[in-house]
Formats: structure tokens, C-alpha cells, sequence
């Protein structure tokens, strides 16, 4: 952990507000139709193919080559001839003017769906994806958009690969983890830790390393390994190679930072708010939780006695389905040092 530099701070993601879509929907046209009926149909061996990489924004995700590029509102890359396609999390289907650089042919989007109209739950739903409806928007020159009110996105496809992308729509790990109820019991064979006046569990098999001071690109995780860092440094000021931000790059890894110390806050560096007391704890989720890009694999959060200032804060990595994120979230608490 001797190079590099603390996560660069995200901002809010700017998205344009959409109207309501209760009358927005109308029969697909046949090539959407198609590729509607392929994705309805399960997939042998999973919803992901091989090489493809899961793109989650707010409650959904899209999964799609992992060499695809994502853009989102803080993080756009164009030029890439080796690309291949766009995923836009967050945004609609469209680069910066002046860029320099087009859509390619193959291309796939997440926005927020905005007020959805009440006369929706007496509609047919074009097909179900993985238990979720979803209905064919009007509109689309070549592309194809669909409203999944149960997960509250519209998601648009468009391409030789728009049936393939679209079978893969799901829930998204952070959705999991942050869902209402309980988190259930610790897994057996996990391992409790104590750092930072917080006390939490997590898988026997990570690695522990321990550092005195921020020094991390990327997201400020380290895969399967369990980070604990007294932050009792500034963190350091290397630059950070550039990383291109493609599917795979931005995909999540399993694994856990806590972050505590005299310079933690200047370390993580975040905006927290959508904060929630239990086990004597207040946990306050970071501005960037869902937006898309770069943090989209990463739970941020901080936690502190109740009226108490933060004791520490934490990365979580979200693959998978997110159950090992959420019995981890559900097992922090606070105790004495």
C-alpha cells in the first residue's frame, strides 16, 4: 500500500427528471418483441455470460461485455476502438457535445423511471425478467425501452446484442443489502473483529492487512482482504494511473476497508446522509450509494455512537447477489476501544 492515492471524491449524480409514464406505453414493434421473448426465457448456466460484467444502478442492474464502457455523470470516456458498446447508469443515451466522439451501434441504459402512472398495474406486461415486469415504451428510433416499476428504472437497449443485455436485467446487490428487515444471523465460521470502536463479523477466509495512512486507488478496496486503517498520516497525494472505466473494471470485488484515525474524514472524503440508528449505532450512507461508475461496486458508509462523533468509516465491497455485503452491514455495532 506504499503507491498511489486516496478514492478521488464522487458528486451527486445530476439526472433529468422524467414525466410520468402511465401513458407512455405501446405494442412493440417485432425486432423488440423478439428480444424481449429471448430474455424472458431462462438462460442455462445463469443470466451472465462469460467475459460479461454486472452494471447496477440504484435497485437494478444490466449486465453486459465486460469491455463495454460506462458512463455515467461524473465519468465519460469515448475513443476506444476496442469498446465495443456503451452502458450509461444514471444518464440517458448521450456523450458530452464536443467530445469528439459518437454512440456506438451497441449500446444500453439504467435511468431513474420517474412518477409511473397509476393505470400501469391494469396493463400486460410486454415479458418478466427474473420475476421482474416489464413494459415497452413508445418511442425509441432503433433502440428499446421498458419501464420495470418494481424496481423503478427504465432501461433501454439497442444492437445486435439487445436480447442477450436485456435477459440480464436484475436486481442489484445494493438493493439486497439494503433492504428492510432483518439481516439474519452472522454465518457460522465467520470471524468478529474489533477496530475503531466498532465491532463487526466477516468471512475467516479474508486476508488482515493494516495500514497507518490512506494510500489506495480505485474504490479503497483490496479483493477478499479485510483493510483496517488508523489513519494517523494525511493521506498521500500520488497521482493515480487512469484507469479506463469499462464493466469489468468498475466490477465489484469482496472485501472490506475500515478507516478510522485523525485524518480518516480527510481520507474517505464523502458527503453522508440516509442515516439509520441501531445496535447503538448511527450509520449514515455516503452521497455517491447507487449512482453508478466507478463507486457503483462499493458501499460507503460511516458509523458513530449515537451523538457521538464518527469512529469510523467503511468500504464494502456489493458482488454477487450482496447477501455476504448485508450480513455484514447487519453485524456493526459500536463498543467501547
Amino acid at each position: 500500500m506504499g503507491h498511489g492515492r486516496r478514492v478521488a471524491v464522487l458528486g451527486a449524480v445530476v439526472a433529468a427528471a422524467l414525466g410520468p409514464v402511465g401513458t407512455a406505453l405501446a405494442a412493440p414493434r417485432p425486432a423488440a418483441l423478439s428480444a424481449v421473448t429471448q430474455a424472458s426465457r431462462p438462460r442455462a448456466g445463469g443470466s451472465q455470460s462469460r467475459g460479461w460484467a454486472p452494471v447496477p444502478y440504484r435497485n437494478a442492474q444490466l449486465s453486459v461485455p465486460g469491455s463495454w464502457l460506462v458512463e455515467t455523470a461524473q465519468q465519460q470516456s469515448c475513443g476506444i476502438s476496442r469498446a465495443g458498446g456503451m452502458i450509461f447508469a444514471g444518464i440517458r443515451p448521450a456523450l458530452q457535445k464536443g467530445s469528439g466522439c459518437g454512440l456506438p451501434a451497441r449500446l444500453a441504459w439504467i435511468q431513474p423511471a420517474g412518477p409511473i402512472g397509476p393505470g400501469l398495474r391494469h396493463r400486460r406486461p410486454t415479458a418478466v425478467i427474473h420475476g421482474f415486469a416489464v413494459y415497452r415504451l413508445a418511442g425509441g428510433n432503433g433502440s428499446a425501452r421498458f419501464l420495470v416499476p418494481a424496481l423503478r428504472v427504465l432501461v433501454g437497449v439497442r444492437g445486435p446484442q439487445s436480447g442477450r443485455v436485456l435477459a440480464t436485467l436484475n436486481r442489484s446487490p445494493l438493493s439486497m443489502v439494503l433492504r428492510s428487515g432483518s439481516s439474519g444471523a452472522v454465518p457460522s465460521g465467520w470471524i468478529w473483529r474489533r477496530f475503531g470502536g466498532v465491532r463487526f463479523a466477516v468471512p475467516r477466509t479474508w486476508s488482515v492487512q493494516r495500514a497507518d495512512q490512506w494510500a489506495t486507488c480505485g474504490t479503497g478496496l483490496e479483493p477478499g482482504t479485510l483493510l483496517l486503517t488508523d489513519a494517523t498520516r494525511p493521506p498521500e497525494p500520488l497521482p493515480c494511473p487512469l484507469q479506463i472505466p469499462t464493466a469489468a473494471a468498475d466490477q465489484a470485488q469482496p472485501g472490506l476497508t475500515v478507516v478510522t484515525g485523525r485524518y480518516a474524514a480527510e481520507s474517505v472524503g464523502q458527503h453522508y446522509g440516509r442515516c439509520q440508528d441501531r445496535h447503538g449505532a448511527r450509520i449514515c450512507l455516503a452521497a455517491v450509494t447507487g449512482q453508478g461508475g466507478s463507486y457503483s461496486g462499493v458501499l460507503i458508509f460511516s458509523v458513530a455512537r449515537l451523538h457521538h462523533r464518527v469512529a469510523a468509516y467503511f468500504l464494502l465491497g456489493l458482488p454477487g447477489t450482496g447477501t455476504r455485503a448485508r450480513a455484514v452491514l447487519g453485524s456493526v455495532a459500536v463498543t467501547s476501544r
